[in-house]
């Protein structure tokens, strides 16, 4: 993500971030070629239907798994965002390692209730075999999924959104590559399988890349302080996090609201196009951070923050900068699209220029505005935080439904883009009003 408003790093020597901002970039066109590449391997892996029966899948293991972490994710993004405002600044890893388990566990046992349920239904109905055996592999990977993307979202509020981008993305894609172009060896009949297991596998290492990458980036502890927290501290955080429950419900509702209720009313055709169309547009999320760090920007950037005395300036140039650059991204991916993406996915793929219209421009909201949302979490109101967060999921889910029988992936793009404008729009609205008059605060 865009992360200008809040720095958490210390000066860097010009050669060191030349350095860093180069292989930073390539990190993330590795991470776009890769979520391209895995989306080429499925559709011609898949047939349309059986790829929508997947997706279906995925919508499934990613939204269980957005509804378990949400309120985990809020307490991280009010405490790490702007760490100089929190009292655990000392007890960053031991935080994020206690959460991390409490969240695989429960995780867990919800994945068990499904097992357990699943299990019942397959012994009582026996025509409902077939899909229950086919969404197996999607139900084991919500605890690893989630744990993933929890990692993933702390490692993009403490600015390494590179991190993030690899945890989020490369063993999954990877795997699922791997086992798409397999599928012909192990089960040529049942493709399908194939690429479901290979998403599970892809979660699994995934988790244990968040594992390794978290315990790099907040270091080892200095002293047996920094490491444990007493049960009276425990009890603080979850008591902080349960606060955040409704919001947290919210925040996985405007994620994923629009994906589900096209996987639930939608056809298995319909709910590929738009999964193809996604995740195409998601590349333009990983390369915008990375072309913010092109040579010389941040020298930029400086000199026109020193320029503005006052917060709103400061968020104004951050904004300006942000908004630059993700039109940039989207008009590169935009380009290619038409030019490649499209052949390399087959007919059944072609003829969504709309769709693929709506959903650049949901990333060109959600990118551009990001500085806002920073700033946004940095000064923690959670009044105001859940009132944002209510009015953009109703938005966005209100969207879906009043056109999904009508027009399909279109309407879920739709309602995405609503909940992308209610929410950054409010956000913007928020923090300039806040800032108005106020002095700029150097990091």
């Amino acid at each position: 993500m865009v992360t200008l408003t809040v720095d958490n790093g210390g000066p860097v020597p010009p050669m060191g971030r030349g350095i860093a901002a180069v292989r930073e970039l390539g990190l993330r066109f590795v991470g776009a070629a890769l979520q391209i590449l895995a989306t080429v391997a499925v559709v011609q892996a898949l047939a349309p239907q059986v790829a929508g029966i997947y997706f279906r899948g995925v919508v499934i293991a990613y939204g269980l798994a957005a509804l378990l972490r949400g309120k985990y994710e809020l307490f991280i993004a009010q405490h790490f965002v702007d760490p100089r405002k929190s009292a655990l600044r000392a007890h960053c890893r031991a935080v994020v390692r206690g959460l991390g388990i409490r969240l695989l566990i429960r995780s867990a046992i919800a994945c068990a209730i499904l097992l357990v349920i699943t299990t019942d239904l397959d012994v009582m109905d026996v025509y409902l075999r077939p899909y229950l055996q086919t969404y197996l592999p999607f139900v084991l990977a919500v605890p690893f999924a989630t744990l993933a993307l929890f990692l993933a979202s702390t490692l993009r509020a403490v600015n390494h959104t590179v991190g993030s981008v690899m945890v989020a993305t490369y063993s999954i894609n990877v795997l699922i590559i791997v086992a798409a172009n397999v599928t012909g060896m192990i089960s040529p009949d049942t493709p399908l399988v194939t690429v479901s297991w290979g998403f599970l596998v892809g979660c699994v290492l995934a988790a244990g890349m968040g594992v390794l990458l978290t315990r790099h980036v907040f270091g080892a502890p200095k002293g047996p302080d920094q490491l444990e927290l007493d049960a009276a501290e425990w009890q603080e955080i979850y008591r902080a996090s349960a606060e955040n429950g409704l919001t947290g419900i919210a925040l996985a509702a405007l994620q994923w609201g629009p994906a589900c209720v096209l996987a639930v009313f939608g056809t298995a055709v319909e709910i590929a196009q738009y999964a193809v169309a996604v995740r195409t547009a998601q590349a333009i999320d990983f390369l915008i951070p990375g072309v913010i760090f092109i040579p010389h920007s941040a020298r930029i950037q400086s000199r026109l923050c020193q320029a503005m005395h006052t917060a709103r300036g400061k968020l104004a140039v951050d904004l300006s900068v942000s908004f630059a650059t993700t039109t940039a991204c989207v008009l590169a991916v935009g380009l290619l699209t038409p030019l490649l993406f499209v052949n390399w996915y087959g007919p059944a793929y072609s003829g969504l220029g709309l769709l693929f219209g709506l959903l650049f421009f949901t990333q060109w909201v959600q990118g551009g505005a990001r500085p806002a949302l920073r700033q946004l979490a940095a000064e923690w109101d959670r009044r105001r935080i859940r009132r944002i967060m209510f009015v953009s999921m109703t938005g966005a889910i209100a969207s879906s439904l009043a056109g999904v029988n009508a027009y399909g992936p279109l309407a879920a793009a739709v309602g995405g883009l609503a909940g992308a404008v209610l929410l950054n729009g409010q956000a913007l609205g928020s923090v300039f009003k806040r800032s108005a008059g106020r002095p700029s605060r150097s990091p």
